[in-house]
């Protein structure tokens, strides 16, 4: 089942502002941790930079939003969102539930977003039950019209995933990546530069290229992972968000914002988590 469905449709200036949250990890109850972070604490800190960089003209939350595909999680998340009165759009991961179209929250899980002067395709790497993530031909479907669609009008596109579509380069997440992400830069490579990925699941920033494409990821709003692991090792590093701000040329730029008003202590002595 797919809850991505539907189109909406902003007015934006000539450069939009698009600010990416991912894996807030919420849990059922408030003030639920993962690896020793309080991860309503730390989505409020973020949603405070989130504040000082207005304007925003949306939020992309890139999966992972539960920590327990608890109900009373998604319900907190828009209540903790709603003060920052921005357009928020969600991607399940593989910590979510399996949303439904006629889930009561439904409105967040749109397929399309269309801004002033660029396109932005949400795409579902979520696979029931697994970790790892995968396309299914649906969403390669999706993906490949929306190429289409982005030639014939000559419009840059965003493609927001949860799984990384490549490699970061750490062994252990590398393996639970998205397992044919490489088939999606593909239908995407036509459009060279003027694509651009952003993705969750590994909580980290880090930036890749495809034939012109260039993916990123981005730090969780709460606990973050290590870059260049082998196997599962946490950082300690301030949870954070990344502001993109896409140009009428076609052209973007972007920076990672961290928290700074606040410190979180995470257990660096851990050896993982369900």
């Amino acid at each position: 089942m797919n809850a991505l469905n539907g189109l909406a449709v902003l007015d934006t200036a000539d450069s939009s502002r698009v600010v990416q949250l991912s894996d807030t990890h919420l849990m059922q109850s408030r003030g639920g941790k993962l690896v020793g972070v309080d991860t309503d604490r730390s989505l409020e800190a973020v949603c405070r930079l989130v504040a000082d960089l207005a304007p925003v003209d949306a939020l992309l939350l890139t999966g992972d939003l539960a920590g327990d595909e608890s109900e009373e999680a998604y319900h907190r998340l828009r209540a903790a969102l709603a003060s920052l009165d921005v357009p928020s759009f969600w991607l399940p991961g593989n910590h979510d539930a399996t949303w439904s179209p006629e889930h009561q929250l439904s409105e967040h899980f749109k397929r399309h977003i269309r801004l002033s002067h660029w396109d932005i395709l949400m795409l579902n790497t979520q696979r029931q039950g697994m970790v790892a993530g995968h396309l299914s031909d649906g969403e390669l479907r999706a993906l490949e019209e929306a190429v289409q669609q982005a030639q014939q009008a000559q419009r840059p596109m965003l493609v927001a995933t949860h799984h990384p579509l490549m490699p970061v380069g750490c062994e252990w997440l590398d393996e639970i990546g998205a397992e044919n992400g490489a088939d999606a830069l593909s239908r995407l490579a036509p459009l060279t530069d003027r694509a651009l990925v952003i993705s969750g699941h590994v909580h980290q920033d880090s930036t890749q290229a495809y034939q012109g494409v260039q993916c990123l990821t981005t730090p969780s709003t709460c606990v973050q992972f290590a870059p260049h692991s082998a196997v599962f090792k946490v950082d300690s590093l301030a949870p954070g968000c990344r502001l993109i701000n896409l140009h009428k040329s076609g052209a973007w730029d972007t920076v990672v914002c961290r928290v700074t008003d606040e410190t979180f202590e995470v257990d660096l002595d851990s050896s993982g988590y369900a």
